[in-house]
């Protein structure tokens, strides 16, 4: 009985990894492409006069997602392993040293998904000064940090399992 259960655990734990990537990938995707057109010339779109790159905040906030793929796609191997062969990898050192860089992680791309939010909560304070466009690119500014913030739950239960999965 304990041998399923931890199999099923190791099978959730692949699941909320691969959810984690997905939800880092459509965050980076929208921040990304994320664009706003200003002037007299706003039909013409090249190149644009405002997207990610032009404040600090909404650089943390690709970076940090950038960075939560990269270390997902890294450990995911180590979430397909136990799932596939029915057996943990290596003792309790080696889970320990995942939970502390998933906590790491997770801290990573919460408080960048807490900068994003906080720069558009604070551009927002004077909504009768924002055109349509520029609440639109809030609007996705918003679901972006969304995102990764659904990640981070993503990932706090998985590090929920694999605390719970080191008693085994």
């Amino acid at each position: 009985m304990a041998a399923f259960s931890q199999r099923a655990l190791a099978a959730v734990s692949l699941v909320l990894r691969v959810l984690t990537l997905l939800l880092l990938i459509a965050s980076l995707i929208i921040m990304v492409t994320n664009k706003i057109y200003f002037g007299p010339f706003s039909a013409v779109e090249d190149p644009p006069n405002f997207t990610f790159r032009d404040r600090l905040a909404y650089r943390y906030v690709v970076s940090a997602a950038v960075i939560g793929c990269a270390y997902t796609l890294l450990v995911l191997p180590f979430d397909v392993i136990p799932v596939a062969q029915g057996r943990k990898i290596g003792r309790g050192g080696a889970t320990v040293v995942l939970i502390f860089t998933d906590v790491v992680f997770a801290v990573l791309i919460a408080t960048g998904a807490a900068a994003g939010l906080g720069l558009t909560v604070d551009s927002q304070r004077f909504p009768e000064l924002l055109d349509s466009d520029t609440k639109n690119f809030c609007n996705m500014v918003d679901l972006s940090c969304g995102l990764m913030l659904g990640a981070t739950v993503c990932m706090v239960i998985m590090i929920t399992i694999s605390a719970h999965l080191l008693n085994y």
